[in-house]
């Protein structure tokens, strides 16, 4: 059963996270190369790591183990693609979350704090992070370090991430209520309602990608809550047989994938540019067959 369940998520996570790539790297309608976006690709390169390696290993290795037939190498090679990915989606959740805290509550300087340069730095310290500190998995093993994470990297992120979320609601009914006042102000000049148009039209942008971010903080919830449930249950229940223990083990790792599986159907597909990106990529491709 976690083997199928495996498979599924695997052939959802590499098309979805491909797709994701292209859109940004060849980017058609000149719209998505932005500090955000470069950054929903880091998550992506997360994300298609656990398809690529960790669920095909993860799936011949639970094969294996139905078949009574177990392997020590596979797992290694399983947990730490595992822990490496969940890390880097994690830190680059965070750092979404922090980029997008600057775009509402700092929009006037949020362009020279948010440039191109500070964002590959933070792509290469979070995947310098992910890479180095599972190390820690070797001296621990995969229960423990698991609960350390779960404890740590996790809990720390998802507070971070609610408390940026709730101060940039905050911004944004303050940001509300201003636009109201103002636009009920008599005897505007032309020029003053372009510049407010235009002001706004950035604004309400701004404020649709945080509504979207939002549902991928629900999906990291959803995801990773019950996923430390059951780690602290394979910890803490001493009356568990070793059957349930194993239970709890297969389905803490799967509701960590389920989460690589999902990202691209909380973002891409709701965002009418990466939707749009799609369409003309598919139809580029389409006349190419045809000899266009």
């Amino acid at each position: 059963m976690t083997a199928s369940i495996s498979t599924v998520f695997m052939l959802t996570n590499i098309p979805g996270n491909i797709l994701i790539f292209l859109a940004v790297v060849l980017d058609p309608n000149k719209n998505l190369r932005t500090p955000f976006n470069w950054l929903i690709i880091n998550l992506a390169a997360a994300d298609f790591v656990v398809g690529i390696i960790t669920e095909p290993l993860l799936v011949y290795y639970h094969i294996k183990e139905g078949l009574d037939s177990q392997g020590s190498k596979e797992m290694i090679v399983i947990h730490m693609a595992y822990f490496i990915s969940c890390t880097a989606s994690i830190l680059s959740l965070t750092s979404l979350a922090v980029e997008r805290y600057l775009a509402v509550r700092k929009p006037s300087t949020y362009r020279n704090k948010v440039t191109n340069r500070r964002i590959l730095t933070t792509m290469v310290t979070i995947w310098l992070i992910s890479l180095s500190l599972p190390s820690i998995y070797f001296h621990v093993g995969f229960t423990a370090y698991a609960f350390i994470f779960a404890n740590t990297s996790i809990f720390v992120t998802v507070i971070m991430i609610c408390l940026t979320y709730v101060l940039m609601k905050r911004k944004l009914r303050c940001r509300d209520s201003t636009e109201e006042n103002y636009q009920m102000s008599p005897n505007e000049d032309q020029s003053s309602v372009s510049v407010n148009y235009i002001v706004t039209k950035k604004q309400l942008l701004e404020a649709k990608i945080t509504e979207m971010f939002l549902i991928v903080l629900i999906a990291l919830l959803c995801c990773y809550g019950p996923s430390t449930v059951m780690i602290y249950l394979v910890n803490f229940c001493e009356d568990c047989s070793c059957t349930t223990l194993h239970w709890f083990r297969d389905i803490h790792i799967l509701f960590a994938l389920v989460n690589s599986s999902v990202n691209f159907f909380c973002y891409a597909l709701r965002s009418s540019r990466f939707r749009s990106a799609f369409v003309k990529f598919f139809r580029m491709n389409y006349r190419r067959d045809d000899g266009i």
